[in-house]
């Protein structure tokens, strides 16, 4: 009796192992910060950016010193914070978007079941994509 629990016992676990090697060929990942960097757009973007954050902290310097009251300049903060943060989405957003697109190529030209960011395979394989997606980026 304890045999015959024992050997089904084993060939569930084969089964299952074999299973999550199956479901780990289809697994890839990305590094989407290595993937940002390397946009042919990232540069220009990046430029645009710091522009904006200038000209911010500008702006909000001018207005603060309209004020001394406490809630008036927290305001202002909370102001400046909202719109930086819309045009940060609005500049990268789009890059993003093409990063996207071309992991969903890959992805499909390597028939892959999911894609997932670098580092969040906690145990088992998966194909690290990174590089084929920038390569469509270029």
């Amino acid at each position: 009796m304890n045999k015959k629990i024992m050997t089904a016992v084993m060939a569930a676990m084969m089964t299952v192992g074999t299973m999550g090697s199956t479901f780990a060929a289809g697994l890839g990942t990305i590094d989407i910060s290595a993937l940002l960097q390397s946009h042919p757009k990232f540069q220009q973007t990046v430029t645009t950016w710091q522009k904006d954050v200038q000209k911010a902290q500008k702006d909000f310097q001018n207005e603060a010193k309209k004020t001394t009251d406490k809630k008036a300049q927290e305001a202002l903060v909370q102001k400046y914070n909202a719109q930086l943060n819309k045009q940060r989405i609005d500049l990268f957003s789009p890059l993003e978007k093409d990063i996207l697109a071309k992991t969903k190529e890959v992805k499909q030209e390597k028939n892959l079941d999911y894609i997932v960011l670098k580092g969040s395979v906690v145990d088992g394989q998966s194909q690290d994509i990174t590089a084929d997606v920038a390569a469509k980026l270029k």
